[in-house]
């Protein structure tokens, strides 16, 4: 089992495929710059890219022979994958959270002079939960994670609780629907189980056979219509 992630949002003003691998790979990894792009591909009628973001961090070590502590400069590296959907008006990242969509947005907008604007979808979780029911095998509703939670007039806070039976689970949140945070859910893929995690900003994370991750990726597609 292999653990993923696919961000998804809104992106209007979008170019063409070909013209953005051509500027993601004219841009490169510029020296001296934050952002960079490690590697840029175009597939049917979409881009994908390999974001780069490199930042410096202070690093404090022991100097033994002059018994002084010494602090150096590391450069610290992570990689931002994405995919841009012009025709869909969507794009998709698959690393970090709905901020790092910000960050492939400041990318697209800055360096690449794109003239775009980002929008999270709202994803209304019960409404997916009982669409996965219908065009899934073997769904489950396994927890949910919901803020503002009152127990009794006593206590109010967040709550996350583990569902016994997925009948149970909906009418949890049908009751708590405004105040759910994430749904973790688990269903049938072709190679094994799946299990995946939604949240109302449609960033969604999912564990499953390395061979399912397409398949996976189409069933959350389908939550925010693609």
């Amino acid at each position: 089992m292999a653990t993923y992630k696919i961000n998804i949002a809104t992106c209007r003003g979008l170019d063409k495929p070909a013209a953005m691998v051509k500027a993601m790979e004219e841009y490169g990894l510029a020296e001296g710059q934050e952002m960079g792009v490690l590697h840029a591909s175009e597939a049917g009628n979409a881009a994908f890219g390999t974001l780069v973001r490199r930042t410096n961090l202070t690093v404090q070590r022991l100097d033994v022979k002059t018994r002084q502590v010494v602090s150096d400069q590391v450069e610290k590296v992570a990689l931002i994958p994405f995919g841009a959907f012009p025709q869909a008006e969507q794009i998709e990242v698959y690393a970090g959270s709905a901020a790092t969509i910000k960050e492939v947005e400041a990318f697209l907008a800055g360096a690449l002079t794109m003239a775009v604007v980002v929008d999270a979808i709202e994803l209304d979780v019960l409404a997916s939960v009982q669409k996965l029911i219908k065009t899934v095998q073997k769904f489950q509703l396994r927890a949910a994670r919901a803020s503002d939670y009152a127990a009794s007039s006593y206590m109010m806070g967040p709550y996350a609780p583990k569902f016994m039976d997925t009948e149970h689970g909906l009418k949890f949140l049908d009751e708590y629907a405004e105040g759910i945070k994430t749904v973790q859910v688990r269903f049938a893929a072709p190679a094994g189980r799946a299990t995946a995690t939604l949240s109302p900003n449609a960033c969604f994370s999912f564990s499953c056979h390395e061979n399912d991750q397409p398949h996976v990726q189409d069933v959350l597609r389908k939550l925010v219509g693609r």
